[in-house]
């Protein structure tokens, strides 16, 4: 049952969140689960980045963009989302945070930006892919604005993983069994992708990006993290 909605929801569903549906997205993502996440690739980026420019893409509410800017001060941050009322609430998140000046929010569609080409050292983006339409025009969309030696980072929840995996990931790690299953069954309806969809696109022969690799995220998600570096 739950493939069959999922299915429906992305073939018929916008690639973003249109309102009302941001204001309630907004307070799932200030849920500890999601803040602890954005907060874990906040981390993963400053250990690498201590400067220059960074995109997130399908930016949402701004967390993440915020975190990357209270951990690593030399960089700026633009976070782009196709819903116009989620970069407002993105911006008001910036301005309680101080971080207006640092921390840029504009309307965008990613599967053509506005940016010129080799715009950016590092691009990121959490939970977007599964509503990209057309998955690799946004890769090769990333590929053109990327600078040549940077990376693109993109995170997203595994749908094709065990109830034990969630328990042992999430459960033993500080949520409780129930609220953890609760939580990902949830999300994995609709925000959600398999490694072998992720496997598929990374080996068409239209995908711009030659280097590439799939790791586990390292901390208590069942998230796949998609490395891909520009030579």
């Amino acid at each position: 049952m739950l493939e069959r909605i999922h299915k429906f929801l992305e073939e018929y569903a916008p690639e973003g969140i249109p309102f009302p549906g941001t204001r309630s997205y907004t307070l799932f993502a200030k849920s500890r689960f999601m803040r602890d996440f954005y907060r874990q690739v906040a981390s993963e980026v400053a250990v690498e980045f201590r400067q220059g420019k960074i995109l997130d893409v399908g930016t949402g509410p701004g967390y993440l963009p915020i975190e990357i800017a209270r951990l690593a001060p030399g960089v700026e941050v633009i976070g782009i989302d196709i819903s116009s009322d989620m970069v407002k609430i993105a911006r008001r998140n910036a301005e309680k945070a101080n971080l207006s000046s640092r921390v840029k929010f504009m309307v965008e569609d990613a599967n053509k930006m506005s940016f010129e080409d080799s715009s950016f050292d590092l691009i990121v983006s959490t939970g977007s892919l599964h509503h990209w339409k057309k998955p690799l025009h946004v890769i090769n969309e990333i590929y053109r604005v990327l600078k040549d030696g940077g990376q693109a980072w993109i995170y997203d929840l595994r749908r094709d993983v065990s109830e034990n995996v969630i328990v042992k990931k999430l459960g033993e790690y500080k949520y409780g069994k129930m609220i953890s299953l609760i939580l990902y069954n949830a999300v994995k309806a609709h925000s959600s992708i398999t490694l072998h969809e992720v496997l598929n696109m990374l080996e068409d022969e239209e995908n711009r990006f030659k280097q590439y690799r799939i790791e586990e995220n390292r901390h208590s998600y069942p998230v796949l993290k998609i490395r891909l570096l520009k030579s």
